[in-house]
This record gives C-alpha cells, sequence and structure tokens, in this order.
C-alpha cells in the first residue's frame, strides 16, 4: 500500500506536467511582446474547435497575437494554474459544450465568447448560453442569426466572423474526369429529417431521369440505423453512406464529387443559426454547391458561385442540367473557389478576429 502511494504521488504531477506542457511549450518558442489570448475550445481539434480555435489562434500570430489553445482535456485548477502562470491579456471561449466554459469560473479576464450555432435552442445549453451573455465582453458570431440573439440577450457586443478554412493543398480534379456522384456531407444526416426527406425527394425525381446517378451520404457511426440508408434506396437512388472520417480523407473523397447539396430546412430552430458547414469542403475541392436559401447562403452566394433556391423544382433541374455539362460545373467550382479563397479562408477569418479581439484590449 505504501509503495502504491509513493507511485501515485509521483505519477500524478508527472500526468499535470504532461497534459500541461503544449502550453508552456507554445509560449516557448513564441516571440515578440505581442498581447497573449488563450483559447479554451469546447472539444479536441476537430470540425468546428479545429477551424474556429485551433486554426484561428495559429494564424492570429501573423497578425502580432501571441496565442494559446488550452488542451482540452485539462482540469479547473489546471487551467486556472496555467492562466495565473501565463497572465493572457483576453480569454477566448469556444461556447458552452465544454463544461468547464463557463465565464464566471474564470474571474479577472476579459471574455470573448465564440459561438458558431444555434446552441441557445438546445435544450441541455440553453441555461449556460444566456447565463454567459451577461459575464464576457463581446461574442464571436459563426451567422447573423446568432449576433442577433445575443445581443438581445444582453450582451454588449456581437460581431459575426464566418467560418473558414484552410486550403488543402493537391491539385483539384478537373470536373470532365469526375463520374455522377450527388454528395450531401451532412456529418449527422439521421437527425437531419426535414433535409433528409428532401434530399430524398429530390434524388428519387433525378434518378429517373437519369438512371446511373449515385448519392453519397457522410457522417455514419456505428450507432447509426442503416435503414436511415435503406429508405434512400427503397425510393430508386443508388446511395452509400460513408463512415466518418478524418478531415484530410473527408476532403480527399470530395476528389470524385460533380455536385454537393447543403439543404437546410429552418423550421428547426437551431438550423437557423447554421452558416457554411460542409460547403466549405465542397468549394474548397472544386464542388457546385447546391443549397438552401436561408441563413447565410445568400449572402455569399449568387448565380455564378452556386444554385441557391428552396424549390424542389429548381433543384432536379438544375442537378440534371449541370450533371450534363461538365464545363458549366467547372466554371461555377472555380467562381466559388474564388470567392471562398477571399471571403471564407482562415487567413481572411484570423483577420476579422485580430480586429475585434484588439478593441477588448485592456
Amino acid at each position: 500500500m505504501a509503495i502504491s502511494h509513493a507511485l501515485d504521488a509521483v505519477a500524478r504531477p508527472a500526468v499535470r506536467l504532461i497534459r500541461e506542457a503544449p502550453v508552456r511549450g507554445a509560449l516557448t518558442f513564441q516571440r515578440g511582446a505581442g498581447p497573449l489570448a488563450v483559447f479554451l475550445p469546447a472539444y479536441g481539434p476537430e470540425g468546428a474547435a479545429l477551424l474556429r480555435i485551433h486554426a484561428v489562434a495559429r494564424a492570429l500570430r501573423s497578425f502580432g497575437w501571441r496565442t494559446v489553445v488550452m488542451p482540452w482535456r485539462l482540469t479547473l485548477a489546471q487551467r486556472r494554474r496555467i492562466l495565473a502562470g501565463v497572465r493572457p491579456d483576453i480569454l477566448v471561449m469556444q461556447g458552452a459544450r465544454h463544461a468547464l466554459n463557463r465565464p464566471g469560473l474564470y474571474p479577472g479576464w476579459p471574455i470573448v465568447y465564440d459561438m458558431d450555432d444555434a446552441d441557445f435552442h438546445l435544450p441541455h445549453l440553453a441555461e449556460p448560453v444566456s447565463a454567459a451573455m451577461g459575464g464576457v465582453a463581446g461574442v464571436i458570431a459563426g451567422s447573423a442569426y446568432v449576433a442577433d440573439w445575443c445581443r438581445a440577450a444582453g450582451v454588449a457586443r456581437a460581431d459575426v466572423v464566418w467560418t473558414g478554412t484552410a486550403i488543402s493543398p493537391g491539385p483539384r480534379v478537373a470536373q470532365a474526369d469526375r463520374p455522377g456522384i450527388v454528395a450531401w456531407a451532412q456529418s449527422a444526416p439521421a437527425s437531419y429529417m426535414a433535409e433528409a426527406s428532401f434530399v430524398r425527394e429530390v434524388m428519387a425525381r433525378l434518378s429517373r431521369r437519369r438512371p446511373g446517378v449515385r448519392l453519397r451520404l457522410y457522417g455514419r457511426t456505428d450507432r447509426d440505423d442503416p435503414a436511415f440508408l435503406e429508405g434512400f434506396r427503397t425510393a430508386g437512388i443508388k446511395a452509400e453512406w460513408r463512415k466518418k472520417a478524418r478531415y484530410r480523407d473527408y476532403l480527399a473523397s470530395f476528389d470524385d464529387v460533380a455536385v454537393g447539396l447543403a439543404p437546410l430546412c429552418p423550421a428547426a430552430p437551431f438550423v437557423r443559426g447554421k452558416s457554411f458547414g460542409k460547403v466549405l469542403g465542397y468549394m474548397d475541392r472544386h464542388v457546385p454547391v447546391m443549397a438552401s436559401d436561408v441563413c447565410e447562403h445568400g449572402a455569399f452566394f449568387d448565380e455564378k458561385t452556386g444554385v441557391i433556391s428552396n424549390d424542389p423544382d429548381v433543384w432536379v433541374n438544375a442537378l440534371d442540367r449541370l450533371l450534363g455539362d461538365a464545363a458549366a460545373r467547372q466554371t461555377m467550382a472555380e467562381a466559388a473557389f474564388a470567392r471562398f479563397r477571399q471571403r471564407l479562408s482562415i487567413g481572411e477569418a484570423a483577420r476579422r478576429v485580430d480586429g475585434i479581439l484588439r478593441e477588448y484590449l485592456p
């Protein structure tokens, strides 16, 4: 027993040092005397945490910031110990999905709240998100809908910064060399029942016109019911449902996709806060986009860069036309990619965040 206690006494500090090492190491290699921002992500480096926290924190260094992303598994005591040691100028907190992302736990620092989705419409997050509005200096929102809600909830300032993404390396496959694959890259499609019904109707009608067309679904997990995929197949659609993959593999999977779908049905309140999501991957890999005319889509796309409509007839006809015209797909994809680089890159997101955060510095 004594040996066990002795080993435990040695192991705990060692584990603590290992977990805290990334923070201290990141600061060691950052030169200069710029302001220090510590980012508190909602989870590990994937999805919105990767794009809005990890990637933006790195990119901010080129704007003169010193930045650190707090490892998301650290305890509150570890977080507080690090903050006391590094003494940041500002904290950037990614929403309330992490139990320790509560402004009241970190007194003494200005906190900017980053919220991509309409988490205030989720029952388990509504209370902590609402409470946070009175404890933060401001909000960086992923859409105008989220920003408007935050202002109404009492926050003094809410700015919109669209989620950006890094531009992936490597050549893009020409549309003329791609088969007739249509992708719906929603990460949890079975939970988007209205959107699934819309896609099923559109693709069933399209399949009668183009028997060779195929639909690719994404984000399957071991918990998903195979009956969801079967519903598409029984509607006469050649469909597959790919398992959830690493982001780089997810992007690479678009290299044989002809058109990418981004339906959103805002009858569900949570959906009203969506911005671009999986559309980023489509544009990055030169996949022309067909999206609903809701949320932020209309503020970005026009007739040259995508097909934006809520009418299933428009979707069916546009898909039929695009699948039969590789040159038109190529032109649309290239126009969207040029605008994507200008307005939805990580560099552009970081430029916007830089200006916003400086407004909150003491």
